[in-house]
């Protein structure tokens, strides 16, 4: 029998701060360049950009309820920053942050999930799955969307599912796990 639970995503508060980074971090640099440049034709194009700016945030204030309204956000600044970094540093910058943007967006794509079977339970992150064989664990409990992972270290992991995931019988998956505790105790004992 397989378990597989979808965990409530915790990267998505860090990858909207980094959003928010980066866009001040080019509110600085276009300040930067209008304080260093002769050239008025660059100094309009920044006070343009500065204005989109401005106008994509009050935008977004006002559309923030809405489901995709930051990722929708965070593609329109991306797409700013990539013109931004074209125009006044070059094609090298644009795809240095292109790269930067891609990663943090499949970052906060991937969710993270956990499988529990016969064999163990595995949890999958972004980068990489940690196994946890049975005979690591003292216990394991789902309850009102918690699981619960208890090690013989004194370790415990304490994780909230998310809503897809709740279909699950919490009764029959506890009792499962416990079936799988005892098997291993008794091998160990054996």
């Amino acid at each position: 029998m397989k378990y597989n639970f979808t965990l409530k995503d915790n990267n998505a508060k860090t990858y909207r701060l980094f959003t928010w980074f980066l866009f001040f971090l080019h509110i600085v640099a276009a300040g930067i360049f209008v304080f260093n440049s002769d050239d008025s034709k660059v100094s309009l194009s920044i006070y343009i950009l500065l204005a989109f700016y401005v106008l994509l945030i009050i935008l977004y204030f006002v559309f923030k309820s809405r489901k995709s309204a930051f990722e929708t956000f965070a593609l329109i600044l991306a797409l700013l920053y990539a013109n931004f970094w074209f125009q006044h540093v070059g094609l090298v910058a644009v795809l240095i942050f292109a790269a930067v943007y891609v990663l943090a967006s499949v970052v906060q794509g991937k969710k993270t999930t956990i499988l529990v079977q016969e064999d163990g339970v595995h949890l999958t992150r972004v980068f990489k799955t940690v196994y946890f064989p049975w005979d690591a664990m003292d216990n394991v409990i789902l309850k009102d969307s918690l699981l619960t992972v208890d090690f013989k270290t004194n370790k415990i992991i304490q994780i909230e599912i998310v809503e897809a995931s709740k279909l699950t019988d919490e009764s029959e998956f506890n009792l499962f796990c416990t079936e799988q505790l005892k098997r291993n105790a008794l091998v160990q004992q054996g």
